[in-house]
């Protein structure tokens, strides 16, 4: 493909799939390093990126992609090429408005209409991982995928003396919260009484913020709803244990702080969705016939949540000490 001045690329939506990206966002700067590179990608993840990938990181709004004001505004900036990593109707129909002459992207449920080439979003059912998937958007630029399994980067992160643990209670989706998190915390706070314990999150209205208010437990400090993305990754980078969910803190710990990271999995699947880090825990229950299934709902036919009310808080203190002893 000819080197194209301006592009605008699409990022994903979720925290963890941005983050799963990365290496895709490399590659596609490696195929066009004299191009003028635009990210356009949710509000909240604007400043997670390292320098050197984007020229420009462009943040916005759910509300805004309806907008034919964005639409006039990304007419005007006159981009060559856009790439979609965003398999979805609305974000491809968004650079068709935009007469972007040449649109790149995944295509699904029909969405690749409104691209001039685009290859199917397979998802869970192409047996790789994430990361891996979102390579594939390479062969329309006409550069080689990876032919190993992508490899997170080690990071430039200072090494401070570790003193807190970081415990991300919540997930975007709210059937991947594991519902022992409370019993942990106190079992934690009996078993470790000295250890410092920040809680994150983003639901500042939330019962966990209620729940920690209620305790008062000496060494747990409350940070929902009171860090930035670019905070929450320094606040990752400095301890020395991340426990999570299956949700974008869990990469965000894992892959971009590269800290040992405990992860909580019930619906999604670890072969998929794993964060690539050098030393994640993953922790799931075994033998539950209707996990993993990737959805963001629960048929209750084996139960509500079956599959992470089956992982006893003892489990995951378990592999907290495998991840401790490293």
């Amino acid at each position: 493909m000819q080197q194209p001045q301006r592009i605008i690329l699409r990022a994903p939506n979720w925290l963890g799939d941005h983050i799963m990206a990365q290496e895709t966002y490399r590659s596609i700067r490696a195929v066009f390093p004299d191009s003028y590179l635009v990210v356009f990608l949710p509000e909240q993840l604007k400043g997670l990126l390292p320098a050197g990938i984007f020229n420009e990181e462009w943040g916005f709004k759910k509300n805004q992609l309806r907008n034919s004001q964005l639409v006039a505004e990304l007419v005007q900036k006159r981009f060559d090429l856009s790439i979609n990593l965003n398999a979805s109707w609305s974000s491809a129909l968004l650079f068709y408005r935009a007469r972007i002459p040449f649109r790149l992207g995944f295509s699904e449920s029909g969405s690749g209409i409104l691209s001039t080439s685009s290859i199917p979003w397979t998802g869970v059912k192409s047996g790789i991982h994430k990361a891996q998937l979102y390579t594939r958007i390479l062969r329309l630029v006409g550069a080689h995928e990876p032919r190993e399994e992508v490899k997170p980067r080690t990071g430039s992160f200072p090494a401070p003396e570790p003193s807190y643990w970081v415990i991300a209670p919540e997930a975007s989706i709210p059937l991947r919260e594991w519902p022992y998190f409370p019993e942990l915390l106190l079992e934690l706070k009996t078993k470790y009484p000295h250890q410092v314990i920040k809680v994150v999150g983003t639901n500042s209205n939330g019962v966990w913020k209620s729940r920690l208010a209620r305790w008062n437990l000496p060494g747990v400090e409350d940070h929902i709803g009171k860090t930035s993305l670019a905070e929450l990754k320094q606040l990752c980078s400095g301890s020395q244990l991340v426990i999570a969910n299956d949700s974008g803190v869990a990469h965000l710990g894992a892959t971009i702080a590269q800290v040992p990271t405990v992860v909580i999995f019930g619906p999604g699947n670890p072969h998929y969705i794993a964060p690539q880090g050098p030393a994640v825990f993953a922790v799931r229950a075994e033998g539950i016939q209707c996990s993993p299934c990737e959805k963001a709902y629960c048929g209750e036919k084996f139960g509500y949540q079956t599959c992470l009310k089956e992982i006893a808080s003892n489990s995951v203190l378990n592999t907290i000490e495998k991840a401790l002893s490293l």
